[in-house]
């Protein structure tokens, strides 16, 4: 279908920004100690940056709606393209709801002091649909929600400059001690946490997703991929540092390490408690803005492959402006039914939501598991496609770059499903077992929507 081209450069550079930053993911890693920047810095060359060269290649090349579904699709055909787009939106309504229990858990600390898991419950819930809502807007509307979350995480990140000055002037020295020996990589704790940093540096093909809305995809995508990944990698290293500026590493809470930044840093202003709702506020809208970002573009993954005939219809179902209407509210009602069942089970809390996290993680994974051979595919077979960009060298070199991005999802992956350290019948059987149901699930989707699709039957609404 023709879809309003509203999506421009500053409209994909602020989109793509807003959905790989992550404030939230600061001062879990952080908490690793001074050794997380070698972690960052391992992480962001050997997977990062190669991953948003060969996203800003694909899209440039192939800027068809549905991004990844349709480079996939191109390189090894209509089943993998399927499986990649299910396991690349269904990891997402599951792993919200532990977005929204956090939103809620700092509303109550800005606001309800003692905020029972019944009202958090309920505020996850009003924000999983306020969400849908967002997502049933025309994308020229909706956009400008992303775009503000863009602004938002810069404020954060202005203000954690302004909570490290302010540490620094009050006691003449940093929280902790930063020095060559402290920096190198430990093989022992941060290997739990390779698989959180990878996570919050995927998303360097989302903006693709929305191909078929954008004004000129082949000039616009490679500039804003890149300089969002870079603008990125640099944010993320120095905000570490700035957490350590005033936190000692030992002592950070992963869940809350911002909040718990702001009010050391500003304990003694006669203004503290203002600051600290200020910032908070902030910190919410970068959790929801991300969200926003997330849903718009793999809502539209999966809408087109529905689209297609390779998932269900109900998925592809859209509005007359292109809107996924089928996928944005299916996404609200699996996020809902996720996290009241969270509601029920939560007196075990903390172990069933790591198992819940650990197998969305290792189920979204599996789709670029898929995306890293389909590049290597195109570019090695595909020479009569135009590349108004490419990564830059021989193919060889292009390849090599594939394999080192492979390489970190399989290890992530790994680490995910193994859970070294942990026990593997409440940890690492519960995240496998996830994995292999959400597979079979949609191995039976596929299987269904490829016989309607045999037997004539691929009218999609519109």
């Amino acid at each position: 279908m023709e879809r309003k081209k509203v999506l421009g450069f500053w409209d994909l550079l602020l989109f793509s920004f807003c959905a790989i930053f992550g404030v939230e993911a600061i001062a879990t890693v952080a908490a690793i100690g001074p050794t997380a920047i070698s972690w960052w810095l391992i992480l962001i060359v050997g997977y990062f940056l190669p991953f948003g060269l060969i996203a800003a290649e694909l899209g440039a090349t192939y800027p068809e709606q549905g991004g990844m579904y349709a480079w996939v699709k191109r390189a090894f055909g209509d089943k993998w393209a399927a499986r990649t787009t299910w396991y690349y939106w269904i990891a997402l309504p599951i792993w919200i709801p532990a977005i929204y229990i956090a939103c809620a858990e700092i509303i109550g600390w800005m606001f309800f002091p003692g905020l029972t898991l019944e009202w958090q419950v309920l505020i996850g819930i009003a924000m999983i649909w306020l969400t849908v809502g967002i997502n049933l807007c025309p994308l020229q509307w909706s956009k400008w929600i992303v775009n503000a979350g863009s602004f938002t995480k810069l404020v954060v990140i202005a203000g954690m400059f302004l909570a490290a000055a302010a540490f620094f002037f009050q006691h003449g020295h940093l929280a902790n001690q930063i020095d060559l020996a402290n920096l190198l990589p430990n093989f022992n704790a941060a290997v739990i946490f390779i698989p959180i940093i990878m996570y919050n540096l995927l998303g360097c093909e989302l903006i693709s997703g929305a191909a078929g809305e954008m004004k000129d995809p082949k000039r616009d995508v490679p500039r804003a991929v890149i300089f969002s990944a870079l603008a990125i990698a640099s944010l993320y290293l120095v905000a570490t540092l700035l957490i350590w500026t005033v936190v000692p590493a030992a002592e950070i809470s992963v869940s809350s390490g911002l909040v718990q930044m702001f009010g050391i840093a500003f304990n003694n202003h006669p203004l503290s408690g203002i600051i600290n709702i200020c910032l908070g506020a902030f910190i919410l809208a970068t959790l929801f803005s991300g969200v926003v970002a997330w849903t718009l573009g793999e809502n539209r993954v999966l809408a087109e492959a529905a689209e297609n005939g390779e998932m269900p219809k109900i998925f592809g179902a859209v509005t007359r402006q292109g809107v996924p209407i089928g996928a944005a509210v299916l996404s609200g009602i699996v996020s809902t039914v996720v996290i009241v069942v969270y509601w029920f089970f939560a007196d075990n809390a903390a172990e069933m939501f790591w198992s819940v996290t650990a197998f969305c993680l290792v189920v979204d994974l599996f789709a670029y598991l898929i995306l890293f051979p389909a590049y290597i595919i195109l570019r090695v077979k595909d020479k009569k496609s135009a590349r108004p960009y490419q990564v830059p060298g021989p193919d060889w070199f292009a390849v090599l770059l594939a394999i080192m991005a492979e390489a970190f999802v399989l290890l992530a992956v790994v680490i995910l499903s193994l859970q070294p350290g942990k026990d593997f019948v409440w940890t690492a059987l519960p995240t496998i077992g996830g994995a292999l149901i959400s597979i079979a699930i949609g191995e039976w989707l596929i299987r269904y929507s490829f016989k309607a699709k045999k037997n004539g039957n691929l009218a999609v609404g519109r």
